[in-house]
């Protein structure tokens, strides 16, 4: 279970006092499902609950999780072909209801993400939900606002890649100074594709850890409070 820690810190470990600001010069890109939300669940509920409503189906975890290398319309696509133009605001719809399995973000996240924005820490976020259940997921995470740049839609590891490259343009920052915190290989080598450092969140229920770690990401983080620790010696390089 994931303590809070709020994000704040007095001192790090090197002795240098924590909390100032770096002007804009640090960016800090998250993934959503499984990194900052256990959003799995969610997921596979709206997914059976469409497919069993439209196609009289019931499909089991295994084998909504098989067509998870889609995008959102691509698997009701793919899962109904007949009638997945049908399947949509019933999925939007059992995405909504299914969200109570997941009431809020990882604890302390969001606090160490407003801490880290509030010193100057540009934001931003890539994922592969749909613009719609990711506004659902916004609205009820508490994320609306949190985040100057977003980039959404695609599962496609090379979509994420560029994505990342774009966000990093529009924030000007150094390779050195940008990293991207995801739970899957995938998201490992997208950063590594853009020079940043990688990092492995590897504290969801579902994280397949020996896999994360077969990428060798920069740092395989366990909790958020590792995160937290990990982050302030990070910005700790920009002080003299």
């Amino acid at each position: 279970m994931l303590g809070s820690t709020g994000g704040r810190f007095s001192w790090d470990a090197t002795g240098k006092k924590a909390g100032a600001s770096v002007q804009g010069s640090f960016a800090l890109l998250l993934d959503l499902d499984g990194t900052i939300a256990d959003t799995l669940p969610v997921c596979l509920s709206a997914v059976r609950a469409t497919l069993a409503r439209h196609t009289g189906k019931v499909r089991s975890d295994d084998e909504i999780m098989a067509l998870f290398g889609y995008n959102e319309l691509e698997v009701l696509q793919r899962s109904a072909p007949d009638c997945w133009q049908q399947c949509l605001p019933t999925y939007l719809q059992e995405y909504e209801r299914a969200h109570d399995l997941c009431p809020a973000p990882f604890p302390g996240l969001v606090e160490l993400l407003r801490s880290l924005r509030a010193r100057g820490v540009r934001l931003g976020l890539v994922t592969g939900k749909g613009r719609d259940t990711l506004a659902i997921s916004f609205r009820r995470l508490g994320l609306t606002s949190l985040f100057e740049e977003v980039r959404m839609g695609s599962p496609d590891p090379r979509d994420k890649a560029r994505w990342i490259g774009e966000i990093l343009s529009a924030f000007s920052v150094r390779g050195e100074h940008a990293a991207y915190l995801g739970d899957a290989p995938a998201d490992i080598r997208a950063s590594r594709s853009n020079g940043i450092r990688a990092l492995a969140a590897a504290w969801s229920p579902t994280a397949k850890v020996e896999a994360l770690i077969r990428e060798h990401p920069d740092v395989l983080l366990r909790s958020v409070p590792e995160l937290a620790w990990w982050v302030e010696r990070w910005l700790g390089e920009s002080e003299p």
